[in-house]
């Protein structure tokens, strides 16, 4: 598994277009989040890849976007749009991609100190998953489109 930065060539651009992802219910599309992030270059759009196939996808925020969770823009990154693929779910590609990430964070953003995120209250399988890869609830809340999230954070 790899985590790749979105770069807007003709392959990038057909896995998000065949990226099986019906059921955004607490989660963007990677369509929809790729066209907030294409015009913001404080967003950092992610494929996560098994060889050709693209297996999940989120985006990485920073700077005064990250205010929205009551993080620190000097050194807090924000995930946001985190899903896997519906072919793949229940194969451990969260939990590997989730793993990953805090090197990748590093290399690419050298100066952040945490990863944060936003999780809905309903959504009780991403928590498990979110506890078991090391983030722990900041007790601050927000509300989203599908109500109370919880805000996480990890450190780097």
């Amino acid at each position: 598994m790899k985590l790749e930065i979105y770069q807007d060539t003709q392959r990038d651009r057909e896995c998000i277009a065949q990226y099986p992802l019906k059921d955004p219910t607490f989660t963007a599309t990677p369509r929809q989040a790729l066209a907030i992030a294409l015009g913001d270059p404080e967003r950092m759009p992610i494929l996560v890849m098994v060889g050709s196939e693209m297996v999940g996808f989120f985006v990485l925020t920073r700077n005064e976007d990250v205010r929205e969770v009551g993080a620190d823009p000097a050194t807090a990154i924000l995930i946001r749009s985190l899903s896997v693929s519906e072919t793949q779910r229940g194969k451990g590609i969260a939990t590997q991609m989730l793993q990953q990430l805090p090197a990748f964070a590093r290399e690419h953003f050298p100066l952040a100190t945490t990863l944060n995120l936003a999780v809905e209250a309903e959504n009780v399988p991403a928590q498990k998953l979110y506890d078991k890869v090391g983030f722990v609830d900041t007790g601050r809340r927000r509300f989203g489109q599908y109500g109370e999230q919880y805000i996480l954070t990890k450190a780097l």
